[in-house]
């Protein structure tokens, strides 16, 4: 058979019903997979957007560097006041949904484990649940006032609810069903049970303290961060008949980490911030020694502290923008290092209430600037 009969045979009658029938449909298929691929990108990346907008939810970017972080409140450049936070505690404790709740003795059986073996373990302390924040500004002034509404919820509860993006058997995670859909200022007070203070220390001679956190540490061991940091213990803080007072937490952290007393510094409130990686709330201070250089504290910090296991290592930094963005990017040995989230908000917002916003901002374009020309080079 020529091929013009094969032809005239394939595209007449029976046949040739038969051969269109089988390449329409392969045809159909193939461009219906890629038409359902196309589209379910597209649904995705319309979801994100979509999500986006509604939570309001963005990474800290400074220098070229981003963070996890976000500012709910403060900039840096006022101070917020002892008196201007108000706390009240309500007295109804937290309560866990039954999925999350069916957690908690397997983190007890953990823990007991860890505690029979000798190795670090954390006990089921009470802690407060952040249920909502609000600010207004005092008239007259535009200083920031802050109200805070808390509630008791306990450590292992805390610990259950850290690992977001673990699976229920549907294929959802907590932060999916719980945080995604209403954004972290929104999510339920289930889902926010730690609340931290974390201060910058400058010493006299103008440098900062840059810690690595403890290997026992029950949030990101042996990361980065900032000079002291603590959480809000209902035990210590509030003994659960008054409200606790940020301001005398952060000097805990201050005298329990650094062996620093309250006469010797000057403290301030900067910000409050959100971890949007494992949604914990933290406050932003800033210390300055008064009479303590860097040497006058490494060598106090190198006799002991009480909670002398909350620091792995430490080191002193210029309080320069471009010192603290280096060390951010790679420490001494040029090797990079494991940073908290936390961490760069409070270098800034520290630089933006001590310098100038113009002025820090300015130098930060310059060093990402400068970082980008340095790694087109090398590239």
């Amino acid at each position: 058979m020529s091929l013009g009969q094969l032809t005239t045979w394939a595209s007449s009658g029976v046949t040739g019903l038969l051969i269109g029938s089988v390449l329409g449909l392969t045809l159909s298929v193939i461009f219906e997979d890629r038409l359902k691929r196309s589209l379910a990108r597209t649904r995705r990346r319309l979801h994100a957007i979509r999500r986006g907008q509604r939570t309001g939810r963005s990474d800290f970017s400074f220098g070229g560097l981003s963070s996890s972080c976000l500012i709910v409140e403060g900039d840096g450049t006022f101070a917020i006041a002892d008196e201007a936070v108000y706390i009240l505690v309500c007295q109804e404790p937290v309560s866990l949904p039954p999925e999350i709740r069916k957690w908690i003795p397997e983190i007890a059986a953990e823990q007991e484990i860890k505690r029979q073996a000798g190795l670090p373990h954390h006990f089921n302390g009470q802690v407060y649940a952040v249920e909502s924040l609000t600010s207004s500004r005092i008239p007259g002034t535009e200083e920031p006032e802050v109200h805070l509404r808390l509630r008791v919820s306990d450590y292992y509860s805390f610990l259950a609810t850290q690992d977001l993006d673990r699976r229920f058997p549907d294929g959802s995670t907590l932060r999916s069903r719980y945080i995604d859909p209403v954004g972290p200022r929104a999510a339920p007070v289930f889902m926010s049970l730690s609340l931290g203070t974390s201060v910058v220390v400058v010493t006299k001679d103008d440098r900062i303290l840059m810690c690595q956190r403890g290997e026992s540490a029950g949030s990101r061991p042996l990361f980065w961060g900032v000079s002291a940091d603590e959480g809000l213990s209902v035990s210590l803080d509030g003994a659960g008949q008054h409200a606790p007072r940020l301001y005398n937490v952060a000097r805990r952290g201050m005298i329990e980490e650094l062996s620093v007393e309250d006469h010797e510094y000057r403290l301030t409130l900067l910000a409050f911030t959100i971890d949007t990686l494992q949604h914990q709330w933290d406050s932003v201070f800033i210390a300055y020694l008064h009479e303590l250089d860097s040497h006058d504290l490494a060598e106090r910090l190198d006799r002991g502290a009480k909670d002398h296991s909350e620091i792995n290592a430490y080191e002193f930094v210029p309080f320069r923008v471009d010192a603290v963005l280096s060390a951010l990017s790679s420490s001494p040995n040029g090797t990079p290092r494991n940073w908290t989230p936390i961490a760069g908000v409070a270098f800034y917002l520290a630089l933006i209430h001590d310098q100038g916003r113009a002025s820090i901002e300015r130098q930060g374009r310059r060093f990402a600037k400068q970082r980008r020309s340095r790694t087109l080079k090398h590239s």
